[in-house]
């Protein structure tokens, strides 16, 4: 078969120990079978020599060709496994069985059902004696390089995907093979026109392959796919961004050659040995970076890259010293690549010059090593002396081997391929219910928004949670592989505390809402008490009819509604009394000497409202910080409840003119096992040590100091101001005795504000 030498010079050149023995029992086999066949012309993307013109530009051994080569009429059953095994031996038949048995998943469910097609086995007893099958055109065959679209679905497909995966990482050739004939396949599309068997093709490219590329390190192949898979699938904006980009050219169309020569130049003057090569940056990225960064053109430095190779790593940074003083460097624009490489090993420095033409172009300076690891990616570190690559010290195969250490703890094959989905797109993060169903998250996410995304009620009820089996903070961050347990109460609510930290906008959601709800139904029954309470003191009981006669009135529709503008202080209860009963309405000043109905204990780290007011949300002002035992006042906050002050704090003189919003008939009796919190003015001699007996009485009080502030220090005497934790009234009035009996406390009171 012609041309078939040219494919072994290929091979010897960078493999001059290469046993090329299988390769020539491949191109026997094809002449006996009569492939390629008559339908599929030399010039053809799926034309055997072609296939082999890409795998020698990726430096791939013998069997990966023979393996590439044998796929297509494999797939049209012109031989089986078994031929493969005694002609060519175990390496070449693994590959080939590996790729042949792995359909090409996508991760998204069709809008309609496609036709889908899909590699299948001899029947059992079939023979190829039987004859040949019948002969199809190559539209026809086009999606048998990869042997059709299997749209994930089930558990059969998922599982599929996992034997993609696994054979990745038992030998890294089978995906470098199956990037290779997806890229033909493309190029045979784009040459043919669209057919039903590649409709999904350009869609799985974007999601699976192409990423798979770029973590491998194959570039240019990763670009190709890209810009093949983005000319079939948006033709229109394909070609709206070539022409742009072709009309921002500087320097007519022989551009890059011009600037080439111009750099070969500057390389000779300054007696640099090195190569320089150039190219424009692939449409996709041209495309996706102007939508990602919502930039323009004009905007892009790296719209034409030149690539300079010189001989070692030295050179690499003479010539970016070089570059910077003939041509003026934009700041900001300068990575090193050479001292940290990237995680797939790629190395390089990269900077951008203003060019001679005036226009930004990006350069990019390494060794032939370099060169070839960013061209070759993983293929460039081949060992050809067994099946497997350069060993675990390859980045990029390393990345392969860590998702099959995923997969060993993983029963459940959808959940593979969710895993493998998230090492593609790491702004994701999946995690599993105890039951092994995969969850998806963003980053970040934490057990709340887990427990929203299982059910609104596991969210609502989520008491605590347990990753990997240890109980955890529920705002501790989730990674990929966890398996997360919520543990829920039948009377737990959600804490408005979990808005500070969910991501998920289904958490944000069903929190908010219940936030809302809660704050509503405090409000509710806090404008009903309110009410009731100014019916009261004119000697009347305010009936649900009453009240329907001013809904209008008030604009409101319902009762609930005027009692929550009650609650709110949108309505003043006293000018519903009003309209209720017109002429009757009390004075603030008649409000003095009620009866206790309501009460305030603690209940954990909270206060809360007993009797008739038990259920809406309390606090302490932190002006006065009023005591079990102080005489205190409630002031309704809207949304907030009612907050505590001491009858004598400043701050109520500014609320005289809203008495709706005072509630007076409140008992604090306290708790004797809780501390709170006071605040003391001294006024004490300024001297060393003063500190010492002021200490020691709070002691002897049985309270707690817990902060003290000095102020005027130049001063005698001079302010000191103490927080104390005491737990009533009275103990609060014997910490103040203490102090008075130190000699050098001249003053001492509580203070109000």
């Amino acid at each position: 078969m012609q041309g078939w030498d040219t494919i072994y010079e290929g091979v010897i050149s960078y493999h001059a120990e290469a046993d090329l023995s299988p390769l020539k029992r491949v191109v026997d086999l094809f002449e006996e079978i009569q492939w390629p066949a008559e339908t599929i012309d030399r010039d053809s993307p799926i034309h055997p020599l072609v296939i082999a013109k890409t795998l020698l530009k990726m430096r791939m051994d013998v069997a990966s060709l023979a393996c590439a080569l044998l796929v297509h009429p494999y797939s049209q059953r012109r031989f089986e496994l078994d031929t493969v095994k005694q002609r060519f031996g175990d390496d070449i038949a693994f590959l080939l069985e590996g790729i042949s048995r792995i359909s090409l998943l996508s991760l998204r469910t069709p809008e309609k059902k496609q036709k889908e097609t899909t590699i299948e086995e001899p029947e059992e007893g079939a023979s190829l004696e039987d004859g040949p099958p019948t002969p199809r055109s190559v539209g026809e065959m086009i999606g048998e390089i990869h042997h059709g679209t299997i749209l994930v679905r089930d558990e059969n497909q998922a599982e599929g995907f996992r034997k993609l995966v696994l054979a990745m990482a038992k030998d890294i050739r089978v995906i470098l093979i199956r990037l290779v004939l997806c890229l033909h396949q493309l190029r045979l599309a784009m040459r043919m026109g669209p057919v039903a068997s590649v409709a999904n093709l350009s869609h799985e490219v974007m999601e699976i392959y192409a990423p798979i590329a770029h973590r491998l390190g194959v570039y240019w192949l990763k670009n190709e796919l890209e810009d093949l898979a983005f000319r079939m699938q948006w033709p229109g904006q394909y070609d709206a961004i070539r022409a742009k980009v072709l009309e921002r050219r500087k320097g007519g169309e022989d551009v890059v050659q011009k600037v080439i020569a111009i750099l070969g130049d500057k390389l000779v003057s300054h007696h640099i040995q090195g190569q320089v090569f150039g190219r424009e940056k692939h449409l996709y990225s041209v495309w996706s970076k102007i939508n990602r960064k919502q930039i323009t053109l004009d905007d892009m430095f790296d719209l034409i890259a030149y690539r300079i190779i010189v001989p070692n790593k030295e050179d690499c940074y003479r010539t970016l010293g070089m570059i910077h003083s003939e041509f003026k460097p934009i700041p900001g624009r300068f990575k090193d690549y050479v001292a940290i490489p990237k995680r797939n090993g790629y190395q390089s420095l990269h900077t951008v010059v203003f060019g001679p033409f005036g226009n930004r172009i990006e350069i990019q300076i390494r060794t032939e090593k370099m060169h070839q690891i960013a061209e070759s990616g993983v293929a460039a570190h081949w060992s050809y002396k067994g099946k497997g690559g350069g060993g675990n010290s390859t980045t990029g195969y390393a990345w392969l081997k860590d998702l099959l250490a995923l997969q060993e703890s993983v029963d459940d094959p959808g959940q593979f391929v969710e895993n493998v989905r998230f090492d593609l797109f790491p702004e994701e993060i999946y995690v599993f219910t105890p039951n092994g169903e995969i969850i998806t998250l963003p980053s970040k996410a934490t057990p709340v928004d887990f427990a929203y995304a299982v059910h609104s009620q596991v969210g609502n009820s989520c008491q605590g949670a347990k990753i990997n089996g240890r109980i955890v903070p529920l705002k501790t961050p989730l990674v990929t592989g966890d398996t997360i347990s919520i543990i829920t109460g039948k009377n737990r609510e959600p804490n408005p505390n979990w808005l500070q930290f969910v991501v998920t906008s289904k958490a944000k959601y069903w929190i908010g809402r219940f936030v809302k709800e809660k704050q509503r139904q405090q409000s509710i029954g806090l404008g009903r008490e309110i009410l009731e309470r100014e019916g009261r003191k004119v000697g009347s009981s305010i009936t649900e009819k009453q009240l329907r006669v001013v809904l209008e009135t008030f604009r409101c529709e319902n009762i609930d509604d005027l009692y929550y503008n009650i609650g709110i202080s949108r309505v003043s209860a006293l000018q519903v009394v009003h309209k209720l009963f017109p002429g009757s309405a009390p004075a603030f000043t008649e409000r003095k000497n009620q009866v206790a109905r309501a009460g305030v204990e603690r209940r954990g780290d909270k206060l809360a409202l007993t009797g008739a007011l038990e259920g809406i949300a309390v606090q302490a002002a932190r002006c006065c910080s009023p005591l079990p035992g102080d005489v205190v006042v409630g002031i309704i906050n809207t949304g907030r409840g009612i907050t505590l002050h001491r009858i004598s704090c400043n701050n109520l003189k500014s609320m005289e003119d809203q008495p709706e919003r005072w509630v007076e008939d409140i008992n604090w009796g306290g708790d004797k096992l809780l501390a709170h919190t006071a605040r003391i003015r001294a006024m004490v001699s300024n001297r060393r040590g003063l500190l010492t007996p002021i200490s020691q009485v709070i002691t002897e009080a049985k309270a707690n100091l817990l902060d003290v502030h000095v102020q005027d220090r130049d001063r005698d005497p001079c302010m000191v101001v103490l927080e104390v934790e005491v737990i009533n009234h009275d103990h609060l009035e014997r910490v103040l005795a203490n102090l008075r009996s130190v000699p050098e406390v001249r003053s001492v009171d509580r203070m109000n504000a």
